[in-house]
């Protein structure tokens, strides 16, 4: 799954910043058609914002896009 895409629904739903994306509830997904792998990944995102850990958020994704 591309981030750019997955943060591109996120962005147009009205998740724009960590707040908010933080306050995702599963209606919310259900409501943006997220499958199962990008619930994952929204799962790691809100971690790594709450434990202010975005680089390793990011640089894991992005190997794991690589593969």
């Amino acid at each position: 799954m591309d981030m750019m895409i997955l943060l591109e629904k996120l962005f147009n739903a009205g998740f724009t910043d960590e707040k908010s994306i933080l306050a995702i509830q599963l209606e919310d997904l259900d409501k943006m058609n997220i499958s199962p792998n990008e619930i994952k990944i929204i799962l790691d995102l809100k971690k790594a914002i709450r434990t202010k850990k975005m680089i390793a958020f990011l640089y894991c994704n992005k190997e794991s896009e690589e593969k």
